[in-house]
């Protein structure tokens, strides 16, 4: 009978572990997809702040619509420009990422800034 306890504690503990490794994961694929978007339109905020709009907004709508098993409340963009770099501010909302009952990540927030204006202020 202790065999069968000790058994049944290690299972749980595996499928927790299992499971938060999944979540994680999902958590970081969404983490790097944002990056990405970022950094693109940050680099094309450079030249043309409208079309890092318009392409902010188009990305975020194509990886928002192919996401499987993630329900997404709302999403946001703003690109910002000074006068040393372009900047790219990227969010998505999230109902649930994280299977465990007390998660607070509820939100995935993503900055960059553009590599180009910065490196011809120099």
């Amino acid at each position: 009978m202790k065999i069968f306890i000790v058994f049944l504690g290690l299972m749980l503990i595996n499928t927790s572990i299992i499971s938060y490794k999944t979540d994680y994961g999902r958590y970081v694929y969404l983490l790097k997809a944002l990056d990405n978007i970022a950094l693109e339109c940050a680099e094309i905020a450079a030249q043309d702040p409208d079309e890092a709009r318009v392409l902010a907004n188009e990305m975020l709508e194509y990886t928002v619509n192919n996401l499987k098993n993630i329900k997404i409340r709302n999403y946001s963009y703003e690109v910002a420009l000074n006068d040393s770099h372009a900047a790219v501010f990227v969010r998505i909302d999230v109902e649930k990422l994280f299977r465990f009952p007390y998660s607070p990540v509820t939100s995935i927030i993503a900055e960059r800034k553009s590599l180009a204006y910065a490196t011809e202020m120099i």
